[in-house]
């Protein structure tokens, strides 16, 4: 089991309900807690000087902003950046984000240990994620885990990631036609373009272009 743990959470009562829960539900010896990442961070730091790192980080996806000007604005950047410093982290993502791709993605992208959906079984569920973890196994709460599974989930592929950072770069899908056509990317036609825009679209839930474009965005993949 864990020894020392960090939970990032910018809502106190969230943060101390998940703090609480560790404590009685585990044997984890050391819970401290962040409403920033960035002071999560700081914490991280000094716990590696002073030889006594934490094994496990509990975090949220999204913060609110204040007043406060921060460097790490997600729970995702953060997993990215501590990981960078202690390779052998394990993280679970506590939030309230349901869209299988971006789950997906959390995992494949930034190498989360484990996800857990927050509602009624939320705490339960994470404590029986942290006990999955610790045994290096990968952990999704139950009405998610088919998600990664399932036959119909979307895969994102280089393709798409070229085709949204022209989009993103304000190109037209004509001139994406043409400069894929250039390069020599297949398929290049301006038919083929669309569909593969509209299946975006329904992936990500997008009304248009440019909200398809600012989800894209959000993911991480441009």
């Amino acid at each position: 089991m864990f020894k020392k743990v960090l939970v990032v959470e910018d809502l106190d009562s969230i943060g101390f309900g998940i703090t609480q829960m560790l404590k009685q539900e585990t044997s984890i010896q050391e819970v401290q807690q962040s409403l920033y990442c960035d002071d999560a961070y700081l914490k991280f730091l000094k716990a590696i000087q002073d030889n006594a790192p934490f094994d496990l980080l509990i975090t949220d996806l999204s913060f609110k902003r204040d007043h406060r000007g921060h460097k790490i604005n997600t729970g995702d950047a953060l997993v990215k950046v501590l990981k960078t410093k202690q390779p052998t982290l394990k993280t679970i993502m506590y939030s309230v984000e349901d869209r299988n791709v971006r789950i997906k993605s959390l995992f494949n992208a930034n190498g989360i240990d484990g996800y857990v959906a927050k509602g009624r079984t939320g705490l339960k569920d994470l404590v029986e994620a942290v006990h999955t973890v610790a045994q290096n196994t990968t952990y999704i709460s139950p009405g998610l885990n088919g998600f990664m599974v399932g036959k119909d989930v979307f895969e994102i592929e280089e393709y798409d990631i070229e085709l949204l950072k022209h989009l993103s770069n304000g190109y037209s899908q004509k001139e994406i036609s043409e400069l894929f056509k250039k390069k020599n990317i297949q398929p290049n036609g301006m038919s083929s373009i669309e569909k593969r825009l509209n299946r975006l679209k329904v992936e990500l839930n997008a009304k248009n272009v440019i909200q398809l474009v600012a989800l894209s965005k959000d993911l991480g993949w441009v």
